[in-house]
């Protein structure tokens, strides 16, 4: 009986649908027949005359008793000018001077038009990316482009005109390019605040996302972020003592549990390394570090991060492209995860931050925060964005990575360890050799690893943590690598692509550290052009924090242990890795053995 409710409902949210679309026309559209999925009113044209088109025209004229009749001819809005005054109005104003982009034109110039699969009612071309690969859409585009054999293909989802770029060249082109900096306004983006305004960092454009960018980074610098700060590093290894105990005598507080199994050295990953990384950040930005007694509710905070990364997905999933299905299947389309998630992470950091705007002092600056809640105060113009809920939303945007993405990364790079055991014991062996025992490496160290740190690099590229990169829009119309881009077209990025083009890399297919070495076997930047973090104004503004957190973290791990499996485990299957809005891998747990020294 429920299955046929929910059927007999979203048949007719179905057919509303239809009729909305069939009916919708824009405001002050000339009279015209309705609007047919895929056809448009083209089909009325033929059925009242198919041979002679102009004749059925005049036919809808006077029909709807006007002399300008408004029709689809598929996707195109028509105007069909019958009135010999209005003609000679049309043809000497230069307003109406301009050409529609047609097919039967672009077939003279092909180069000129994005190409794509066909666009579906309601759906748009995302039902031919599932079709394709469902899972990782990423990798359907990429099959897309061998398809059309464009390095740019454009589509649909769902009401958005999409253009994927899947070439090196033109990723670059695009990052580094402040036309396509704006953001898309999706569902995805909106739910993540309970007003479902669209504030914080990552989806805002304009004026707002130029200060609120400009003021928190160069504020961030003077407390060490985003650069090499000796308190930074110290903030790390105490984190990373603190995590090479918990491994050593397994865990004492309930929620340590989660982390690792009693009697220790067996751990569970992705979650394990999350708490230290986001403790770490908190520390560093907001001069705030938890001890291990009090660390559940951080714990918990990871939990719904990595809940929200896995929930989501590249192209805002479907509920970006029809947001009323989360009334009917909220649970299988996410919505009620995505949910949860945003409502925890929201309450975390309100209560965190009115603690702070609760006891704030002028002239008292304790750390980051104060300086944000002064500019609060200072009653600048609105659109500068400077009020409590863009402060939530600002800090939820810039710590989100810290507590969910570096320590899925350092995961990530844990599989290939353990499918590719030679190189754990290449990288102990540069660490025995620089760092030796007796204490933990250090970022001075870095220079004198590089088969270490080619490792994570290759890491970085071969498991792109972001495949399709936050999506950016176009601001202007533009043309890209002879690509005519318009005004509001959303632009997906493809950093897999560029990682994984054959044109660039040789053999992407297969995990080479060596790839970054040069003859003499030291660290080539130069051989290095992957952009895990982007670039532009729009790069990870935690670059640094990550790499360094990736490079103590892996080193510490390798100095004191080895990765093994305990009985009856299997080595990490690659083709369980989530995509959702980041790589994840599938949870699994991992069996630490000491090293002797």
């Amino acid at each position: 009986m429920l299955t046929l409710l929910l059927l007999a409902t979203c048949s007719f949210i179905f057919l509303y649908e239809l009729y909305k679309y069939a009916i919708s026309r824009p405001v002050g559209f000339p009279p015209g027949p309705p609007r047919i999925p895929i056809f448009g009113s083209y089909l009325f044209m033929l059925l009242i005359n198919y041979k002679y088109l102009h004749k059925a025209a005049i036919t809808l004229s006077k029909w709807y008793k006007s002399d300008i009749i408004g029709l689809y001819v598929g996707n195109f809005a028509v105007a069909v000018v019958n009135s010999g005054e209005a003609v000679r109005q049309i043809l000497n104003n230069q307003v109406y001077d301009g050409r529609p982009s047609i097919y039967l034109a672009e077939m003279r110039d092909p180069g000129k038009c994005v190409r794509g699969p066909p666009r579906l009612p309601i759906f748009g071309s995302y039902l031919f990316m599932l079709l394709i690969n469902y899972k990782y859409l990423h990798k359907a585009a990429i099959a897309l482009s061998k398809w059309y054999k464009s390095d740019i293909i454009g589509l649909y989802v769902g009401p958005f005109a999409v253009a994927v770029v899947n070439s090196g060249e033109a990723v670059r082109q695009i990052l580094n390019n402040q036309d396509y900096d704006g953001r898309p306004s999706l569902y995805l983006a909106e739910m993540r605040d309970p007003g479902k305004c669209i504030r914080g960092i990552f989806f805002q454009e304009g004026v707002l996302w130029k200060e609120q960018r400009r003021f928190i980074l160069r504020y961030l610098r003077d407390f060490g972020f985003g650069r090499r700060f000796e308190q930074l590093e110290l903030i790390i290894q105490e984190e990373i003592t603190d995590m090479l105990d918990l491994i050593r005598n397994g865990p004492r507080y309930e929620h340590e549990h989660l982390l690792v199994k009693p009697g220790g050295y067996r751990v569970q990953l992705p979650l394990f390394f999350n708490p230290f990384s986001a403790n770490s950040h908190f520390q560093i930005v907001y001069n705030e570090r938890l001890p291990r007694p009090e660390m559940a509710k951080l714990v918990k905070l990871v939990q719904f991060g990595l809940q929200f990364q896995r929930n989501a997905d590249d192209y805002g999933r479907m509920l970006s492209i029809i947001p009323w299905i989360r009334f009917i299947w909220p649970e299988t389309s996410g919505y009620n995860k995505l949910k949860e998630s945003n409502l925890f992470v929201h309450k975390y950091f309100a209560e965190f931050i009115d603690r702070y705007i609760n006891t704030y002092e002028d002239g008292c600056e304790r750390n980051f925060l104060d300086l944000y809640i002064a500019e609060m105060r200072k009653g600048l113009p609105e659109q500068y964005g400077f009020n409590r809920e863009q402060f939530i939303m600002g800090l939820v945007d810039f710590s989100f990575p810290a507590f969910t993405a570096v320590g899925v990364q350092i995961s990530l790079l844990v599989q290939y360890l353990m499918l590719y055991p030679d190189v754990a014991k290449r990288i102990q062996s540069e660490i025995d050799e620089v760092v030796g025992g007796g204490r933990l490496p250090t970022l001075e160290d870095r220079k004198n690893m590089p088969f270490t740190e080619a490792t994570i690099r290759e890491n970085l590229r071969i498991e792109t943590l972001v495949p399709s990169d936050v999506p950016h829009k176009s601001l202007v119309d533009t043309e890209l690598m002879g690509y005519h881009i318009p005004k509001d077209t959303i632009i997906i990025p493809s950093l897999y692509a560029l990682h994984t083009d054959k044109r660039i890399w040789s053999d992407p297919e297969n995990f080479r550290p060596e790839r970054f070495l040069d003859a003499d076997g030291k660290l080539s930047l130069k051989l290095d052009v992957s952009l895990p973090f982007g670039a532009g104004k729009r790069i990870c503004a935690g670059e640094t924090f990550a790499r360094n957190m990736i490079f103590l973290v892996t080193t510490a791990m390798l100095q004191n242990f080895d990765y093994t499996l305990a009985p009856g485990d299997s080595l990490p299957d690659l083709t369980k890795n989530n995509n959702g809005l980041i790589i994840t891998p599938a949870d699994f747990w991992v069996q630490l053995k000491e090293r002797q020294h």
